[in-house]
């Protein structure tokens, strides 16, 4: 299971917004790349330690409530990892 989080801040570098999810999904997840720093279509792909899809939603709706340098972080989960359908 994989979480798709978008709308990252531009000023964030793809260390800070690792350890930040780090930090908020704690021991759910066991991977996270993050694509794009810095730009304005900057994505993470943190990889989940549950294969239960309503997990995985639970986590990305607890997620869309957080904030990162004041701007309102989006997620969604997904089963393959695939960005190409997060913003749709």
């Amino acid at each position: 299971m994989h979480l798709l989080i978008w709308n990252l801040p531009r000023r964030c570098a793809a260390s800070e917004v690792r350890r930040f999810l780090e930090h908020e999904l704690g021991k759910y997840v066991s991977a996270i790349e993050v694509y794009g720093a810095g730009t304005p279509d900057a994505y993470a792909d943190a990889t989940l330690t549950t294969d239960l899809p309503y997990i995985g939603e639970v986590i990305a709706q607890r997620l869309s409530q957080r904030r990162l340098h004041d701007t309102p972080l989006r997620a969604r989960a997904s089963v393959s990892g695939d960005a190409s359908t997060w913003l749709h």
